[in-house]
């Protein structure tokens, strides 16, 4: 299980206002491995400790939710509200138009919206800072 581990959300909700505010619900219990090289039985097993330090039981939903965008020709800065098992911060987002996609990247650490990250028996351990894709096809 020692892999760089990606994961995609199957299930989220996105909303681009008139005002071009942006609203997203992920459901946190819909992160599902995509990294080919790992094997099925270990695939169940990290989304099942996903689940268990993201806490969904008690934290189902993840949301964003824009405060400010700035457009400047394929690229616009985002700054909002992501609250994120309970905890809510305020990120910026750049993202670029490819011309079919919004295209984004984000870096979060874990520790600061009170999740302890993974470790089993302290030989295996998710780094703190977990690195977020973000793509959104144009409608």
């Amino acid at each position: 299980m020692g892999h760089d581990v990606t994961m995609r959300v199957t299930s989220l909700s996105l909303d681009v206002g008139d005002d071009d505010g942006v609203t997203v619900d992920l459901d946190a219990g819909s992160l599902r491995v995509t990294t080919e090289a790992v094997k099925e039985s270990d695939r169940k097993e990290i989304e099942k400790n996903t689940e268990k330090t993201l806490e969904v039981r008690k934290h189902p939903k993840i949301q964003f939710r824009s405060v400010s965008m700035v457009r400047d020709g394929d690229l616009a800065r985002i700054k909002g509200d992501l609250t994120l098992h309970g905890v809510t911060k305020t990120i910026s987002v750049e993202a670029r138009d490819d011309g079919k996609h919004w295209n984004a990247k984000v870096s979060l650490d874990q520790r600061e919206y009170g999740i302890k990250p993974y470790s089993k028996f302290g030989a295996l351990k998710v780094k703190p800072d977990v690195e977020v894709n973000i793509s959104v096809p144009h409608p």
